[in-house]
């Protein structure tokens, strides 16, 4: 491979902007994954209270 060759394989940018388009779907995906376990806890907690509360109205209903 002459040195023509090599500086132009090296100043093509054919396919940059998929690359990049792919790291910022990965960064994406990792913030959500991250945000929604973080919050998957707190979600769990409220449906255990709603969970509570409905089956305490309806035992004193019943």
């Amino acid at each position: 491979m002459n040195k023509s060759r090599l500086i132009s394989f090296i100043n093509d940018e054919n396919g940059q902007d998929i690359v990049e388009y792919s790291l910022l779907l990965v960064l994406i995906g990792a913030a959500a994954i991250f945000i929604l376990t973080s919050m998957g806890t707190t979600i769990t907690g409220i449906f255990n209270k709603i969970n509570t509360r409905l089956s305490s109205a309806n035992d004193s209903i019943s």
